[in-house]
C-alpha cells in the first residue's frame, strides 16, 4: 500500500532520538485559565494506565490546555515523533509545510486556533504542532472496521470496532489518551488517541455517533493533499453530526484528500454504514450493498477493498451473528490479530467505549483494556461549571 510508514523511520528513530536538538522558540503565553478549560486524570494501573484528558471551551482554550498540561507529551510528539517519521516517509519538514498548506484551505479556522494554542500552552512552534498533525493522511495505514447492531448482536445494541494496524516501534503510543472534549461549538465527543493529537482517527460522539477508518489506495489515480486530512474529516463528523446522515453527509460534501475507507454507526436510528471515499468520490455502503457477504445490521471491511482480510473478518462475524457484543468484538481482534497500535470498542447507545494500547513489546489487541463512559465523563463536575 502506497504512503506506508516505512521502516527506514524506525531506524531513524533509534538512532536519532540523542541527537535531535532541544531548542524551540519561546512563545508568549496567552492569559487562559488552564483550571477552567482542562483537567487530567489516569485510569488504569501499571503498564495499562492511560489520561484521560477533558478539554472545554474556545477552539484556542482547550489547545492551550492540553499544551499545557501535556507539555511533555507534546513537545515529545512535535521535536522527536514527527521529524522522524518524517524522514521515513521520505518527507522534509519544508515538503511536510507545503502539504499542510494545501489542509489548511479547506480546515475549520477554529482547528487552527485550537493548534495555536497547543503550541502556546507546551511552548513548541506552531510549525512543529501542524507536521505531527499532517502525518496520519501522509503515512495512512491498515487498519479493520466492524459496525453491527439489531439481530447481529446480543441485545441488539449497535457494537463497532477500530482495530488501527501501526508499526509501533515507532514510539507513537508511549502516551495514549481518551480525550473528552465539550468545544464552545458543536457536539461533544471522546478522542481516542495521544497526547498532543487533536485531529480524530478513532471516536465518538454524545449524540451517540461512532466512526473507524482504514486506509487504502483503491482510487490513487485521483489522490490529492488538496482537502481534508482524514483525521479531520473524522474531527467535523463527530464534532458536527449528530444523526447518520449528517455524519455521512459532512464525509461526502466536504473536500477529501486521498483513498480511505470509513465506517459510521448512530445509536439513534440504530443504523450502520461503510463509506469507500477519495478525492472524487464517495461511496456509501449499508449491509445490503456492501459487496461483500453480510447479514442484516452489519457492515465490516479489513486492510483494504480488495484485501483477503475481508473474508477472514466476514467468516468470524457470520458464526458469530446474533451473538456479537463486547466480548466477541474484543476476542475478533485478539484471535485475528488485528488492532495492533491499538484496538477499540465502541458502544454508542451507552457511551462507553473500551482501548487496549501497544507497548514497545506487546501489540494492543494482545494488552488490558480501559473503560470509560462518554455521558458520566460529561456529567463530571469538570463540565458542569
Amino acid at each position: 500500500m502506497t504512503r506506508q510508514f516505512t521502516r527506514r523511520a524506525f531506524m531513524f528513530f533509534a538512532m536519532g532520538l540523542a541527537l535531535l536538538g532541544t531548542q524551540r522558540a519561546t512563545l508568549a503565553q496567552a492569559p487562559v485559565d488552564v483550571a477552567k478549560h482542562g483537567k487530567r486524570l489516569a485510569i488504569g494501573v501499571g503498564d495499562s494506565a492511560i489520561t484521560v484528558l477533558y478539554l472545554k471551551g474556545t477552539p484556542y482554550e482547550m489547545g492551550y490546555a492540553q499544551g499545557k498540561l501535556c507539555t511533555t507529551e507534546v513537545r515529545y510528539f512535535a521535536s522527536q515523533v514527527a521529524p522522524l517519521m518524517l524522514k521515513g516517509l521520505d518527507y522534509t519538514p519544508e515538503k511536510a509545510d507545503a502539504v499542510w498548506k494545501l489542509y489548511t484551505k479547506h480546515l475549520r479556522p477554529e482547528y487552527l486556533e485550537e493548534l495555536q494554542g497547543m503550541a502556546d500552552g507546551a511552548g513548541v512552534s506552531l510549525a512543529e504542532i501542524q507536521r505531527f498533525h499532517a502525518i496520519p493522511d501522509i503515512s495512512e495505514w491498515h487498519c479493520s472496521f466492524f459496525a453491527a447492531g439489531g439481530n447481529a448482536t446480543m441485545g441488539g445494541s449497535l457494537i463497532q470496532i477500530r482495530a488501527l494496524d501501526y508499526e509501533t516501534k515507532a514510539g507513537i503510543q508511549k502516551y495514549p489518551a481518551l480525550i473528552v472534549s465539550e468545544p464552545s461549538t458543536g457536539v461533544p465527543f471522546v478522542n481516542v488517541g495521544w497526547l498532543g493529537h487533536c485531529g480524530v482517527v478513532s471516536g465518538m460522539n454524545a449524540e451517540g455517533i461512532a466512526m473507524s477508518e482504514i486506509g487504502d489506495d483503491w482510487d490513487k489515480a485521483t489522490d490529492n493533499f488538496d482537502g481534508r486530512p482524514l483525521n479531520y474529516v473524522m474531527r467535523d463528523t463527530l464534532q458536527f453530526g449528530k444523526t447518520l446522515e449528517e455524519a455521512v453527509s459532512l464525509v461526502q460534501k466536504g473536500a477529501r484528500t486521498t483513498s480511505l475507507l470509513y465506517c459510521i454507526s448512530s445509536a439513534k436510528e440504530g443504523k450502520v454504514r461503510a463509506l469507500k471515499t477519495s478525492h472524487t468520490q464517495c461511496i456509501v455502503y449499508t449491509p445490503k450493498t456492501l459487496p461483500f457477504p453480510t447479514q442484516k445490521g452489519m457492515v465490516y471491511l479489513s486492510m483494504g477493498m480488495d484485501s483477503a482480510w475481508n473474508g477472514k473478518v466476514g467468516k468470524y462475524l457470520k458464526e458469530a451473528y446474533g451473538k456479537i457484543d463486547v466480548a466477541r468484538a474484543k476476542s475478533l481482534m485478539k484471535d485475528l490479530k488485528t488492532g495492533s497500535l491499538h484496538a477499540v470498542v465502541f458502544q454508542p447507545e451507552s457511551g462507553d467505549v473500551w482501548v487496549a494500547n501497544a507497548t514497545n513489546t506487546v501489540m494492543g489487541y494482545d494488552r488490558p483494556y480501559n473503560h470509560l463512559n462518554l455521558k458520566q465523563a460529561l456529567a463530571d463536575p469538570f463540565f458542569q461549571h
